[in-house]
Formats: structure tokens, sequence, C-alpha cells
């Protein structure tokens, strides 16, 4: 009975978030999907713009993503004061780092300069990535609220906010991308999605302050208030978050130098890379999902000293995402060539994409592995350690050994995407490994304490 009940929780967790998560992801499809009636250079300058705020944006988000298992352990140990502290610690850092994005996004001249990208395709990134720059403040205010919900296990809050977004995506991407005269709207192009973003941001931010404010569930952490730094406070979600941030730059910055990295091998091996990469980001909504669950639920037992529980829960999730893995390895095993001409008309491109998606099948479930293990740690509030184990594991063995497989010719026949899977496969097992031997050591030490 605990373990089925303990089975709905998880899955009444991750659900929502999930949800969230792709809702956010479908914002991105549709940009691409309405910049691709555009014309080609609107496409290439949302793509590579695009590329650029996500990884500047992932990393900084990243960073507020420490919150979570403070708060959950502050909620398992009915420290309600401290919860709403924490939040508002975060709060400030989120706007800090927002700052620091702005700062970052808008030289966005030298961001064209250094992708080499052509004169026309450089003019649209640089309109891009100005509107993001001005978006990027209340993005990562969501993002702290966000995580703040996951932690006291009310994620449908965030869930609404950001499907009631996804409704507004479509109208504000036409009237911005391609124009409203009656109302003397210009077209903007692919700088029309990223206006439109920007304004859902802010509205998203309005959204959730009102939420902070009225919600009675959240009524007793008092979240709204001065945001006053307090140094201990401050330090400690730094010490877990800057490490969580850092992991997520090795993680987003690594994956996608392989795209740079092949792109001498021609049009068709750049575009079956494209097509596994997107791949790659819905089935790791799963994995993700179930990891944020895992790690809250642990942090909860963990802060209320239930340390026995909090290792039941652990392994619980640990198998769930698992299992999910393992389904969703059967589905791409044996949908590979479906998936792949779904994606592409050219038969070289399919045939190639089919391979890969063979190997993401593989890579997804170690890559699900290594995450259930870095989360569960991060419940623990141990990041530092886990970071250097993925520098070591995704830039080390995953990048520079994909390089050296692709470029040395050692497997002549792998000069390609595929060495970087093969290597990136090498990285999730090692990094598996070395997390799930901390993992253990970790909670050998929670037991004897």
């Amino acid at each position: 009975m605990h373990a089925t009940t303990t089975l709905r929780q998880l899955i009444k967790l991750a659900g929502p978030v999930l949800v969230s998560q792709l809702a956010v992801m479908a914002n991105g499809v549709i940009d691409t999907m309405m910049a691709g009636h555009l014309s080609s250079t609107e496409l290439a300058g949302l793509g590579l713009g695009t590329s650029i705020y996500i990884i500047a944006y992932v990393s900084l988000l990243s960073v507020l993503l420490g919150l979570s298992p403070i708060v959950a352990q502050h909620y398992g140990a009915g420290r309600t004061e401290a919860i709403g502290d924490a939040f508002r610690q975060a709060f400030l850092l989120a706007i800090m780092l927002g700052m620091v994005g702005t700062l970052v996004l808008i030289q966005s001249h030298f961001w064209s300069q250094i992708s080499g990208a052509p004169s026309e395709v450089a003019s649209k990134v640089d309109d891009y990535l100005f509107w993001c720059a001005l978006g990027v403040i209340p993005a990562l205010m969501v993002r702290a609220f966000s995580a703040l919900c996951t932690a006291v296990s009310r994620p449908r809050l965030v869930m609404w906010v950001n499907l009631a977004s996804l409704c507004f995506k479509v109208p504000l991407n036409a009237i911005f991308m391609y124009g409203w005269g009656d109302v003397g709207i210009e077209p903007m192009g692919a700088a029309g999605a990223a206006c439109s973003t920007c304004l859902l941001s802010y509205g998203s931010a309005i959204a959730v302050l009102c939420l902070a404010k009225l919600d009675r569930g959240l009524a007793p952490y008092r979240l709204l208030g001065s945001l006053k730094p307090k140094g201990q406070q401050m330090l400690e979600l730094l010490r877990l978050g800057l490490p969580i941030g850092g992991t997520a730059f090795i993680d987003v910055s690594a994956f996608a130098s392989i795209a740079l990295l092949i792109a001498p091998y021609g049009a068709a091996a750049s575009a079956s890379q494209q097509i596994a990469s997107s791949l790659t980001g819905v089935v790791y909504m799963f994995s993700l999902s179930l990891a944020n669950a895992t790690m809250v639920l642990t942090a909860q037992r963990l802060g209320s000293g239930q340390v026995i529980a909090a290792k039941e829960v652990a392994s619980i999730g640990m198998r769930t995402a698992m299992l999910t893995a393992a389904l969703m390895a059967g589905v791409l095993l044996l949908g590979k060539d479906l998936l792949a001409n779904a994606y592409a008309t050219d038969p070289e491109v399919a045939q190639t994409a089919a391979v890969l998606i063979m190997w993401l099948a593989i890579h997804q479930w170690l890559d699900s592995l290594q995450l259930q293990y870095a989360f569960v740690l991060r419940a623990h509030k141990i990041a530092s350690l886990p970071f250097w184990i993925y520098v070591a594991c995704l830039w080390g063995i995953g990048l520079g050994g994909g390089a050296w497989v692709s470029f040395s010719g050692v497997f002549g026949s792998f000069q390609d995407a595929r060495a970087f899977w093969w290597a990136g496969i090498l990285a999730c097992a090692a990094a598996s490994i070395a997390l799930g031997l901390l993992a253990r050591k970790t909670w050998e030490a929670a037991l004897k304490a």
C-alpha cells in the first residue's frame, strides 16, 4: 500500500510538471512552423537566435532550481516561514540573473559575428535576441515561482499559467510575425516570435504574482514581501544553484556543439542530427518530470527526518523512471523508420536519422538513469561533485570522444553524427556509474547519521 501511495504521489506531481514542460516546448515548435511559412532566411535567423537564447536562458534558470530541494526540505520539516524567506531570496536572484541575461543577449551583434552567419541572417538574429533580452527577467521570475510550487506539491498552478500562455501564442505570433495592417503593425518576421514570447512572459509574471498573493494554499508562506538580501540564505541558494546551472550549461552546450561540429559533413548529416535532437527533447521531458517529482518527495521526507522513507521514495521513483524509459526505448526502436520518414522526404536523411533514432533509444535510457541519480543527490543538497562528473563525462567522453572518433578517421564509417551518439552513450553510462556510487555513499551516510 505504501508503494502504491508513493507511486500515486509521484504521478500526481510529475504529471503537471510534464504538461508544463511540454507546453513550453510547444512554443518553440509553433515558432518554427510559423517561421517556415516566411522564408529560409527568417527560419535560419530563428534557429540561430533560439540556439543562442536557450544556452543563456537554460543556464540562468537552472541556478534557480536550487530552490526546489531547499523548499522541499523546509516543507517536510514544517518550517512554513522559512519557505517564504527562501522564495523571496530566489525571486531576488531571478531579477539579478535576469539583468545578467539581458546584458548578455543584448550583445546580439557579437553573437552574430562569432556564429559566422551571413549578414542577412545576422540581422534577423539581432532583432530576435533584442526581444529575447527584454523578456528574460519576467521569464526567470516565473521559473522561480515554478520551482516553489513544485517543491510544495502544487505544480498545477504553473501548469495552468503555461497552458494559458500557449493559447495566446499562435494569435500573437500571427500578429507580430505576419503583421496586422489594419492597426498599423508591420511584419516583424522571426523577431515577431520573440516579441510575442516577451509579451507572454510579462503576462505570465503578472499571473504568478497574483497567484502568490491570492492562492489560499500558498497564503501560509507569505511569499510576497521584502526582497532585502539575506546573506546566509542567498549563499545556500547559490551554493546549490550555481553547480546546477553549470551542469545545465555543460549539458546544453555539449549537445548544441554537435550540430556545429558535424556541419562540414553536409546537409544530410546535419538534417538527420536535427531530427534526432528534436525527438531527444520530447523523451527527455518524461525523464525530467519524474526526476523532479522524485527529488521533491525525497527531499520532503529528508526534511521531516524520515531517511528510510526517503530512500524508499527514491527507489520507487528510480524504478518508475527506468520502466518509463524502457517503454520509450521500445517505441523508438519499433517506430524508428516511421518517425524518420515522417520528418524527412530525402531517403538519405531518413536512413541516417533512423540509425540515430535507434541509438537514441539506448541513449535516453542511460540518460534517464543518470538523471535520476543526479536529482536524488540534489534532494540531499549535493550538486557540486555531480557538476564535475558531468564536465568529465559529457565534455570529456561525450563531446571530446565523439570529436576524436569523428575527425581522426579511426572508424572511417563513423565520420558523422553517429560518432557523437556512440560517445554520448558511453558518457551517460560513465555518469550513471559515478553518480550511482556517489548516491550509494550518500544514503549510507544519511542512514548512519
